[in-house]
């Protein structure tokens, strides 16, 4: 049978653990680093500059660190549960959980939500090291590789405070399944804002569930008598500033070869609740379209796999915010084959602004 999360492992399991199309500058550079340094060979491991006694190793698709190191060397408490076999990170209101696989890789659950793949993990002599991108994607790190000195420099950024866990909501009939991960904020000084926004993620799942019973019965059982998957999840992309950007993805399964899956950025303003369009972000850059349609258009035609057409990425792209930069998407099928995935494209603030300009001020 077909599932969103063997699904979603398989296909987007490169761009996660290498730090790829959609991963940040710094992710590249530690990913890139791969094919320049020994499995076997240490890593350094500074904190701000500051060197410290642990030491950190190469993976197949970049550096791993060990728990160890974010226990003491970053001071986030790390604790190991037996009964689930799964460790915990925590830093401030985000909780991550994370779950060896007999694969070399772990489950990670963070505050409830479950991302799009599986990090790259390592266990030796009783001590475990997960891939940087947990830090990186879901705490609040940012990194600076220097390939000369085999160094990785993490920084720790300031995090809005606020807590976002996972929400779920599942409704199944005798042909479908539907299983759906929302986020909901806490926290907020302004209540009102904080309903607000809850009530519409609370709003878009039920209306995305509703909507698929109602195509699902439709279409009846799939082969074999197979009901239909519906599925929903998100990961937070971004949580500094003032603002939140979430990466959310349906999948459904119907029936045929594989299923089908589809890309949504929101990216939200914590002092309003306002949703952010990339005019908002870039409004000091007026030429900010034609920028990004020629960087997008150069990375398509290197592609093989291009399926031509692209001419702009229109007022209202798909985006989401990550690192210090936009990542802009498109969807299965749009420009690429299905087997390429998303095209997702890392674009840095600082290629669409001028030196000094702010895209969060106002």
């Amino acid at each position: 049978m077909h599932t969103y999360k063997k699904w979603t492992t398989a296909l987007l399991a490169a761009s996660l653990l290498l730090g790829t199309a959609a991963g940040s500058a710094q992710a590249e550079a530690s990913a890139l680093a791969t094919a320049k340094t020994s499995a076997n060979k240490a890593v350094h491991l500074t904190v701000n500059g500051k060197a410290l006694p642990q030491k950190g190793s190469m993976g197949r698709g970049g550096v791993l660190v060990p728990l160890a190191f974010i226990r003491d060397g970053l001071g986030l408490k790390v604790s190991y549960d037996a009964k689930s076999k799964s460790y915990s990170i925590v830093r401030g209101n985000v909780i991550v959980q994370l779950k060896p696989t007999e694969y070399q890789t772990v489950q990670a659950v963070v505050n409830g939500s479950t991302p799009f793949s599986d990090y790259e993990w390592k266990s030796q002599d009783g001590l475990g090291s997960v891939s940087v991108h947990v830090l990186i994607d879901h705490l609040g790190y940012s990194v600076q590789w220097n390939n000369a000195a085999k160094t990785l420099d993490l920084v720790p950024q300031k995090l809005n405070d606020v807590k976002i866990t996972a929400q779920k909501l599942g409704k199944s009939d005798q042909y479908t399944t539907v299983s759906i991960q929302y986020p909901e904020l806490s926290g907020l000084a302004d209540t009102g804002v904080q309903d607000r926004v809850n009530q519409m993620f609370k709003n878009r799942a039920a209306a995305y569930a509703e909507d698929s019973l109602k195509r699902s019965a439709e279409l009846g059982l799939g082969p074999m008598g197979a009901k239909n998957e519906f599925a929903g999840s998100y990961t937070v992309e971004y949580n500094r500033n003032g603002v939140v950007s979430f990466r959310m993805l349906n999948y459904e399964y119907t029936g045929g070869a594989h299923g089908m899956s589809y890309l949504e950025g929101i990216t939200l303003r914590l002092s309003d609740g306002k949703q952010l369009q990339l005019s908002d972000l870039l409004k000091d850059s007026p030429e900010y379209k034609s920028v990004i349609d020629a960087k997008v258009a150069a990375r398509l035609k290197q592609d093989p796999g291009y399926l031509g057409g692209f001419e702009t990425i229109g007022d209202k792209p798909g985006f989401y915010i990550k690192d210090e930069g936009i990542v802009i998407f498109f969807q299965l099928y749009e420009y690429l084959p299905y087997a390429a995935g998303f095209p997702e494209y890392y674009i840095p603030f600082s290629a669409l602004l001028a030196e000094g300009s702010d895209p969060f001020a106002g």
